[in-house]
């Protein structure tokens, strides 16, 4: 047995091994020449060369465009087997571009290895794809308007939201021609989410410059909140670079109970339809406990309370605030109309507005404006919500009624 094999591996050796060594080599040789397709799609496009002046429609600021390409690849079947999605992608040098409608074609010299084991320069010998236009556009920058938003969310407990400022932002933007101008006209938006903010942050608040009230806190917005969704930078989400957004804040009102510290006035209006039968000398206001007379004027003694406003605005209105009931005759209804009233409001508007922005700089006229603007929209919406109570958690009602000989007003339990 011994021998058998021993003349089967020796003799005639050097015609074996030259055998053997052909066959590896034919081996190899038809190995290497199968070639095989394959499709790899959303190949990014990598741009160079792009003259300062230009730029690309949806261009990135790596430089990758936001569309990507599907191709189609013939080459080394061992190479093409291996090639997977993000092994490669296409570089395209502008430079080589005819005109501002470039119609490209990808071939090998284009095609670049992400996966250094793999060497397409020398394995691929066929690139298909579907047709590729590339327009080339005139680079501009522009300034884009951002609506802040009104927020969503919940405030903290304790807290109501105020308002935010700056009330208009803008973002600086380069891009193709025709994606700015259309980026203009649609504009960003910033929206802030108020259950993000938490009780501690503004428990730890001290009052604005432009207002030392220690109710009214102005929250100043993290800088990671300050970005806006930029859709020609393939929604990106990119930091705010208007110089005013770095004031960016949130203005909350603390909610709390405020003692009105004094007597309120009190007088009856008589309509003029019925003023032959209902006048001050017919029903004049009828004084009790709760209502007296102070140098002939009526005061509602009972002590009341304010909320949902802040003490600033209430130190401003108060000695302009009484209450006014609206006599009417029994035929129209049995219980009276009654209600608050603000003596001169346009005047304490203006000297609220005085005072928050007597410390606030100038700056821009514009913006100095809109401040103001959004402050007498504050005292509006404090006029609107103000209301009288008798406890923490009890309004002030009055049942008035029209008598023999008087308007008779007592507070309901």
């Amino acid at each position: 047995m011994d021998s058998i094999i021993s003349r089967f591996l020796f003799q005639n050796w050097q015609r074996k091994a030259v055998a053997i060594v052909s066959a590896l080599i034919l081996w190899l040789f038809v190995n290497g020449s199968i070639t095989e397709t394959k499709t790899i799609p959303n190949v990014p496009i990598r741009i160079i060369n792009l003259p300062s002046d230009k730029t690309i429609a949806g261009l990135l600021p790596n430089r990758l465009l936001s569309k990507r390409v599907t191709l189609t690849l013939s080459g080394t079947k061992d190479v093409i087997q291996e090639l997977e999605p993000g092994d490669l992608e296409v570089l395209l040098d502008v430079s080589s571009a005819d005109s501002n409608e470039w119609v490209v074609k990808i071939n090998k010299k284009n095609l670049i290895s992400l996966n250094p084991s793999i060497d397409l320069t020398h394995h691929i010998t066929l690139v298909e794809h579907s047709e590729l236009i590339l327009k080339l556009s005139r680079l501009v920058t522009a300034k884009i308007p951002i609506t802040i938003m009104p927020p969503i969310g919940e405030s903290p407990s304790g807290y109501e939201y105020l308002d935010i400022w700056p009330q208009k932002l803008t973002q600086s933007v380069s891009g193709a021609e025709e994606e700015i101008q259309t980026l203009r006209n649609e504009g960003l938006k910033l929206t802030i989410n108020l259950s993000d903010i938490t009780k501690t942050d503004l428990d730890n608040l001290k009052p604005s410059q432009a207002n030392m009230h220690d109710d009214e806190v102005s929250f100043t917005v993290p800088e990671k909140w300050r970005k806006v969704n930029i859709p020609v930078l393939n929604n990106v989400m990119e930091e705010i670079n208007d110089p005013e957004a770095q004031s960016l804040r949130i203005d909350f009102l603390r909610k709390e109970i405020l003692a009105l510290n004094r007597e309120l006035p009190i007088r009856a209006f008589y309509p003029m339809e019925n003023s032959d039968a209902i006048n001050p000398r017919t029903h004049p206001l009828g004084m009790n406990d709760l209502i007296h007379k102070k140098n002939d004027i009526a005061l509602f003694s009972t002590p009341l309370y304010v909320r949902d406003v802040s003490r600033l605005f209430l130190n401003i209105i108060s000695e302009n605030l009484g209450m006014v009931v609206v006599a009417a005759p029994k035929s129209e209804r049995d219980v009276l109309l009654w209600s608050l009233e603000i003596v001169d409001p346009h005047e304490l508007e203006d000297r609220y507005v005085a005072f928050l922005l007597a410390n606030t700089k100038p700056g821009q006229s514009a913006s100095f404006k809109r401040r103001e603007a959004m402050l007498r929209k504050r005292f509006r919406e404090y006029m609107a919500r103000l209301r009288v109570y008798t406890s923490q958690e009890k309004k002030l009602h009055l049942e008035c009624t029209l008598e023999a000989n008087s308007i008779k007003v007592i507070p309901v339990k």
